[in-house]
């Protein structure tokens, strides 16, 4: 390994920091907004959402070793610049696609539907292109760039990426806020235009600063060794190599839930040796192979072949399945859901609360994790959290039959209209019915009449079950959190250094695999009142995942360790007998 501590000026890592901090805040806002713009033009249905997230989810399959691949032959400053720019670039040619969209809805669809479609296929490239050049950059500064700076200060190291994880969680929390109340009191167009030139500007400074710690870091500039030897194991970014997502972006999305992505903060604090070798094996990893680059498209495949054998004999299989589960949900704050929960009317400034509330009690549990590590023990952490998940969500499911609740299955498999409270339907024309989605983010078939138009009551408990929906997503956070913060310990335990990557591939394929499962049951059932089934889908594999972990924990160390603690009792009660 290059470099070494001693050798990088004081001062340099906030550098790093502050691009980071530019970068991490771009992506939330995007991830954000897409969610709300997917639903405003595709109204009808969540297909298009479910589309955009399928999508995301396979070209980062296909294409994430020839990125890695890439960045491994290029010169460090040249590839984190190159990606960084394009990144920038394609967010912002998306966001003008979306915005002109917007504004000129009436004159796109009277071209035809083959227009509207046009729209919907820029938005996915220029997307998927943004999302392969978001893994580039994070390829090269977060996984080389830093570790090649701290050298042999595994310290350093620790507390770079712990302090990188937590401008991640505070771009959370605070980015979803400042994008939805900009939205709400300026509009979702002004929204679209805001994302894009914060791209524009924030690329001068992202690429000022990382010119910057180039020339102050002398390792950088020294030339890669690419003469490692391995596997090709995954096609993935290595950043998301343990855990999650939209936890992502998913971008998250891209957008994927990218909750679970960010638990490595509290691993860099307990365990930072550790988590040091396993970054390091992560870039070695990426080097392997002798095939050509495009030959590894499909890495992930190999990687998940090669690696199941290795992954099966270790004890953590159960808990790795357990985790993997966790994907296959819609409750949680990715695009499918941000969508369904634009449908019921909430506005873009409560929606983006929402999402920071949530980040908020995710936070909480990364604090109280080292706590409730110490006293429950590491592996009954892990089953308490996923208690904790599932008894939160099971508001989710009760909110399915609260008033309001778009969920009947009677309507058959096709759209259905749900009219709400504020809404006039009453008007053919296409500039006013652009209009109220904007505002309320719902498109109905306008029930047009001779007559003025006429509001249509609704009762005013109409809300209840949305926000009983809202309720139990943002409470599940915390146990998610720790939950997916003791599978990795585990992990982190468990796993021999040169088995990380082929183990880490194999989970990053099956977390992958869940979450294309989830998008194509969004695609098949993508109308609101058809959400419903989604959710108990959702709490169905949920709740697998607590009963793989429960078999996980009983066959490494008996559920709740009632034998041991009775086992305790008992020689205490004999020794007191004897006194």
């Amino acid at each position: 390994m290059g470099g070494c501590c001693s050798d990088v000026p004081y001062g340099t890592n906030l550098f790093i920091y502050f691009s980071h901090l530019l970068s991490s805040w771009g992506d939330r806002m995007w991830s954000f907004g897409v969610g709300l713009f997917l639903i405003i033009i595709s109204p009808e249905s969540l297909q298009l959402s479910a589309s955009y997230g399928l999508s995301m989810g396979v070209s980062t399959l296909l294409f994430g070793s020839l990125v890695g691949d890439i960045v491994d032959k290029s010169a460090r400053l040249k590839v984190a610049q190159i990606a960084m720019v394009l990144q920038n670039l394609f967010v912002l040619l998306c966001a003008v696609v979306v915005y002109f969209f917007l504004v000129y809805r009436g004159d796109i669809t009277a071209m035809g539907p083959w227009a509207r479609y046009l729209v919907y296929g820029l938005i996915i490239i220029f997307s998927i292109v943004s999302n392969l050049t978001s893994m580039a950059r994070t390829i090269a500064v977060e996984n080389d760039w830093i570790v090649q700076m701290c050298g042999s200060d595994f310290d350093l190291l620790a507390t770079m990426t712990a302090t990188l994880r937590r401008i991640d969680l505070v771009t959370q929390i605070l980015a979803p806020i400042a994008t939805g109340l900009i939205m709400s009191f300026k509009g979702v167009e002004f929204g679209a235009l805001f994302i894009g030139a914060w791209n524009v500007f924030s690329v001068f400074g992202e690429y000022y600063l990382l010119w910057k710690v180039y020339n102050t870091v002398p390792s950088l500039k020294q030339v890669k060794d690419l003469q490692k030897s391995g596997n090709p194991v995954e096609g993935d970014d290595p950043s998301k190599q343990l855990a999650e997502t939209d936890l992502y972006n998913a971008a998250h999305g891209t957008e994927k839930d990218k909750d679970l992505e960010i638990t490595s903060d509290m691993m860099a604090k307990e365990n930072p040796a550790p988590e040091t070798q396993l970054i390091n094996t992560k870039v070695e990893v990426k080097n392997a192979g002798s095939c050509p680059a495009c030959c590894r498209r499909f890495g992930f495949l190999e990687g998940l072949y090669k690696g199941w054998p290795v992954y099966i004999k270790y004890p953590i299989l159960h808990a790795g399945l357990s985790l993997a589960c966790l994907y296959m949900t819609v409750l949680g704050f990715d695009s499918i859901t941000v969508g369904f929960i634009k449908l019921q009317g909430v506005s873009e400034a409560l929606v983006g609360l929402a999402m920071g509330v949530a980040a908020g009690f995710g936070v909480f549990g990364t604090l109280m994790y080292p706590l409730m590590r110490r006293h429950l023990g590491l592996a009954r952490t892990g089953i308490f959290g996923l208690s904790l998940e599932l008894m939160s969500l099971v508001l989710c499911v009760a909110s399915i039959w609260m008033p309001g609740s778009p969920f009947d299955l009677s309507l058959g498999i096709g759209p259905a209209n749900f009219p709400d409270a504020d809404r006039k339907n009453c008007t053919k024309d296409e500039a006013s019915i652009s209009y109220n989605i904007s505002i309320l983010g719902q498109e109905t078939t306008p029930m047009v009449s001779d007559t003025a138009c006429e509001e249509i009551p609704m009762p005013k408990d109409t809300n209840i079950s949305i926000w009983l929906f809202l309720a139990g997503i943002i409470a599940a956070r915390f146990g998610l959190w720790v939950a997916g913060l003791s599978v990795n310990q585990i992990y982190f335990e468990t796993v021999i250094e040169q088995e990380r990557g082929k183990v880490g591939g194999v989970q990053t394929a099956l977390n992958q695999f869940m979450d294309m499962i989830k998008f194509g049951l969004v695609i098949i059932l993508p109308y609101q009142h058809q959400f419903g089934l989604l959710v108990l889908f959702s709490f169905a594999f949920i709740g697998l995942g607590w009963l793989l972990y429960a078999f996980f924990l009983h066959k490494t160390r008996g559920l709740f360790h009632f034998e041991k603690c009775l086992s305790s009792c008992g020689n205490r009660a004999l020794e007191d007998d004897q006194t």
